[in-house]
């Protein structure tokens, strides 16, 4: 993690020595507070202590030089600061904090809990854990491989085949990631939950992690994650074995007629207990993990990950995709279009509308009245793929040809640093749980999509679900006219849609509809309109099951 800036500085020659270790990346003041906190019960009398941030980025890069830097100093405390220290990672991940020399070793959270750390007493209590998780990560490396290909040739490809209405589905969760509480995945999976319940079907998860929105019963096998990186990936490996039989266990009781699984890099769960129990399987394929590994970085197993994805869609007796594009790059890569459905993302027009007070999240924000300033609102992924850099270069020309605006910027991610430092009038407060997003839409005046172009060139193949919650919020959008956006939406009809990666023209349409507040009406009415008509979670599920049912 970057080095917080202290909170207070003091001459480090005249103070004792502190060594604080961050896990993850908590706010530089939160993470700082935490180790004073913990400080608090130590006599530590030579004055305030001076604190060193470990930079576990360089611990990592170079472990001989920043280990030989470590035992040079000798410290008063060394400190570990994790987000929680109930968290399964910090039985491995805590060792860290045995590496430096020091007269006292503690560990503390952002929750106020503190305890001493004595590796003695450590080892003899999580070793044969931490043993154990080091060998499941061994053999996960040594054996998938091998394993893939003898599935390869077990697991034939099946053809498009008719399922009839199915009454009972298993759903699959699988992915690492932890702790969601908002986003486009979120609402992906209850929207799609959700909308086959409408339809009466019963609906039984099997997820990683709880679901918030979810209201179908979930059975949570909780991965072990201890690694970033190469370990995380390691990590999800061996976890098929838990997931598999967590799966199996719920599967052989109930008896599902039909298995609903949502892709990820290397989970191999749904077409193991598809053949397992002699059912379907439908595969919602949102994106390539590999291409998203080639083009976006973070994948390093990139040759298993193909094997993996290419064995998933071979054994799916169907598989859903949210766009024509990516439709065509699964032609492309030999899968027969007879088994590929393509089903766009939708929306809940009940949780979503334009009837809902957003002056709450104004008073919070800070934001004005909406006599005092028209507010400009956007939510997602602080990335390239969310045209970021497009919005950042957007945002000071706009407040400089109209001042009295204010942004809302929904999110995080690995671009937040662009608007992060643009003024008062831009506010950003992070991630936000879906619950709460129906009200922070509603605070907007208008909403922005500046999606850019892909990676690769290509095609954009996305199909945002918060385009579907920007439409039935009834609110007017500016948006990029790529892919699936440019057919939902029609410029000057539901929104303004402008070229991807055209800051000028970005800046055009949104200093247009703040001066314009009938066509920001007209434009939001009828963009909720089509959302009802057409794009909600229901008539997904409607999509689906009318597909499942006719032949290939």
């Amino acid at each position: 993690m970057s080095q917080p800036t202290p909170v207070r500085r003091v001459s480090r020659s005249a103070a004792p020595r502190v060594l604080a270790i961050a896990l993850g990346q908590p706010e530089p003041a939160a993470a700082e507070r935490a180790v004073y906190e913990a400080l608090g019960d130590h006599r530590l009398t030579d004055g305030p202590p001076a604190l060193n941030w470990l930079d576990r980025g360089a611990l990592r890069r170079r472990p001989v030089q920043a280990l030989l830097g470590l035992w040079r100093q000798r410290y008063a405390v060394a400190v570990l600061v994790a987000p929680d220290l109930d968290q399964p990672r910090l039985r491995l991940t805590s060792l860290v904090v045995a590496l430096p020399r020091a007269a006292c070793r503690l560990r503390t959270d952002l929750r106020g809990r503190h305890a001493p750390f004595r590796l003695g007493a450590h080892l003899r209590e999580d070793g044969p854990l931490i043993i154990r998780h080091l060998l499941a990560c061994g053999l996960a490396l040594v054996l998938t491989e091998p394993a893939v290909r003898l599935l390869a040739r077990v697991l034939r490809p099946r053809p498009a085949r008719p399922i009839c209405r199915p009454r009972r589905v298993l759903y699959l969760r699988s992915q690492l990631w932890l702790g969601l509480a908002g986003g486009g995945s979120v609402a992906h999976t209850a929207g799609v939950i959700g909308g086959l319940q409408q339809h009466g079907l019963s609906v039984r998860v099997v997820s990683s992690d709880a679901l918030p929105g979810v209201q179908a019963p979930i059975w949570v096998r909780r991965p072990e994650t201890w690694f970033d990186g190469l370990g995380r990936e390691l990590e999800e490996l061996a976890y098929n074995v838990a997931f598999v039989r967590a799966a199996l266990g719920l599967a052989r009781r109930w008896r599902p007629d039909m298995i609903y699984q949502r892709h990820t890099a290397f989970g191999l769960s749904g077409a193991l207990l598809s053949r397992l129990l002699g059912v379907p399987l439908v595969l919602e394929f949102n994106s390539s993990e590999v291409w998203k590994g080639r083009y976006w970085g973070g994948l390093r197993l990139v040759h298993l990950a193909e094997r993996i994805e290419r064995l998933n869609l071979a054994a799916a007796d169907w598989v859903v995709v949210v766009s024509g594009p990516l439709r065509a790059s699964l032609i492309a890569m030999g899968l027969p279009a007879a088994k590929i459905i393509v089903n766009p993302n939708g929306v809940d027009p009940c949780q979503f509308r334009p009837d809902l007070d957003g002056r709450a999240v104004r008073a919070r924000w800070r934001l004005g009245s909406p006599a005092e300033s028209v507010v400009l609102g956007f939510s997602g992924t602080f990335g390239l793929w969310h045209g970021i850099p497009s919005l950042a270069a957007a945002i000071p020309q706009v407040l400089a040809a109209r001042p009295a605006v204010r942004f809302l910027l929904v999110g995080d991610g690995p671009l937040r640093h662009l608007v992060d430092g643009l003024g008062e009038q831009v506010r950003c407060p992070g991630l936000v749980p879906h619950a709460e997003m129906p009200a922070y839409l509603a605070a907007c005046d208008v909403l922005l999509s500046p999606h850019g172009r892909q990676a690769d060139g290509g095609e954009f193949f996305g199909s945002p679900t918060k385009l579907f919650e920007y439409m039935a919020a009834g609110r007017p959008i500016v948006a990029s006219a790529v892919g699936q956006i440019a057919e939902v939406l029609e410029d000057g009809q539901t929104a303004l849609l402008v070229p991807p990666d055209d800051v000028p023209a970005l800046v055009e349409a949104v200093v247009h509809l703040v001066d314009d507040a009938a066509l920001r009406a007209r434009l939001g009415a009828a963009a909720r309109a089509q959302a009802v008509a057409r794009h909600t979670w229901r008539q997904n599920a409607d999509r689906l099951l009318a597909s499942l049912d006719q032949p290939a």
